[in-house]
């Protein structure tokens, strides 16, 4: 109950606040917004809720060549399913992962409303370091005989040389890492319901993956602990940095293109379900809650790559954490419009994909 009121001062403090930030104020806002959220929430789980519990660079030598495809199944929710994957990704090979983990924000909210699901490209592994490699793109190693298959594990082992003693760290993460997902998987929630719980399905599957990337933050960091100050490096950031567009027209950019999602979004609404007049002001609160969550979420555009695995992945918790967010925010004026839709009308925008 305290973290359902929380949320609600949050969602009224942003609508109050944000809409009137000038650009170059919009980050501090957007921090000191959900600096508290994210502080209440720390390591220690997420409050109760309904449901179940730049461009990229080209990848070093050293990290291998492996295509930054979905190496875990995908999970739910359908408008994002390769989230876990992404997270992890960025975790340990930031500049494979991270242009397309920053780039989703409140696209992602739209997709799940709307019901509109892109399958999951998944792209053929490849490996360039040299190792025995058998037809299935797994390397022959007496290490992985425990862990055929396994990701991000059989892509570790194939850019650094580990010790013994580094290969059981590798494992217990790995382990973490299967228990987390089978988590994620048993917390899917209605994916391909009604559009309220579509959204809903969102806000419970990135809860689950944020408690995931919690409970693999000790194994991760006893791992890297274990490693080298060569064998770091094979998991820094090799994006050139100078060639980066400037933060503040990164963010631009990515400001006009996330407004304009929700704009078109919330118009294709209007013109499927076409408001009455006693459903006016029900269905401004969600174009307003719509239009303040997408500029909150941009913030992730032009946010820096940290220099560390345990710290990208603290950063990937804090963009799940504002995303959720955003999420439940717009969730809350959803289900308000739609619960005076009649039947015709809420059928619409049910099947808004079709």
């Amino acid at each position: 109950m305290r973290g359902r009121t929380f949320l609600l001062l949050l969602a009224f403090l942003t609508a109050t606040v944000l809409p009137n930030a000038a650009d170059a104020q919009l980050r501090g806002i957007i921090g000191g917004i959900t600096s508290p959220f994210r502080a209440m929430l720390g390591r220690f789980g997420h409050f109760p809720h309904r449901g179940h519990a730049s461009n990229r660079g080209q990848p070093s030598s050293n990290q291998g060549a492996a295509a930054p495809s979905a190496q875990l199944a995908p999970n739910c929710p359908p408008a994002w399913p390769d989230v876990h994957n992404q997270v992890l990704g960025i975790t340990f090979w930031p500049d494979d992962y991270a242009a397309e983990f920053h780039g989703r924000g409140f696209d992602v909210i739209a997709d799940s409303i709307s019901g509109r699901f892109a399958p999951v490209r998944r792209e053929a592994r490849a490996f360039t370091t040299g190792m025995a490699v058998r037809d299935d793109a797994t390397p022959v190693n007496d290490h992985l005989k425990d862990t055929q298959n396994r990701w991000p594990s059989d892509r570790i082992q194939t850019v650094v040389q580990l010790t013994d003693a580094q290969h059981d760290a590798l494992k217990k993460l790995q382990a973490a890492i299967d228990q987390s997902d089978e988590n994620i998987k048993a917390s899917c929630a209605n994916s391909r319901g009604t559009a309220p719980e579509r959204l809903n399905a969102l806000v419970t599957t990135l809860w689950a993956v944020r408690d995931a990337g919690n409970a693999i933050r000790g194994p991760l960091q006893e791992f890297y602990d274990t490693l080298t100050p060569a064998q770091k490096q094979s998991f820094a950031t090799h994006q050139p940095q100078a060639s980066a567009p400037p933060a503040n027209l990164q963010m631009q950019a990515c400001a006009m293109e996330s407004s304009a999602k929700a704009e078109r979004w919330i118009k294709e609404i209007g013109m499927r379900v076409r408001p009455t007049k006693d459903q006016a002001a029900s269905f401004a609160k969600l174009h307003k809650a719509s239009d303040n969550m997408a500029k909150l979420v941009i913030a992730s555009c032009a946010q820096p790559v940290p220099a560390d695995p345990v710290a990208r992945l603290d950063a990937a918790d804090d963009q799940l954490t504002t995303m959720n967010y955003a999420a439940t925010t717009v969730q809350i004026a959803l289900n308000d419009f739609y619960a005076k839709l009649n039947n015709a009308q809420s059928a619409r925008l049910d099947t808004m994909s079709r």
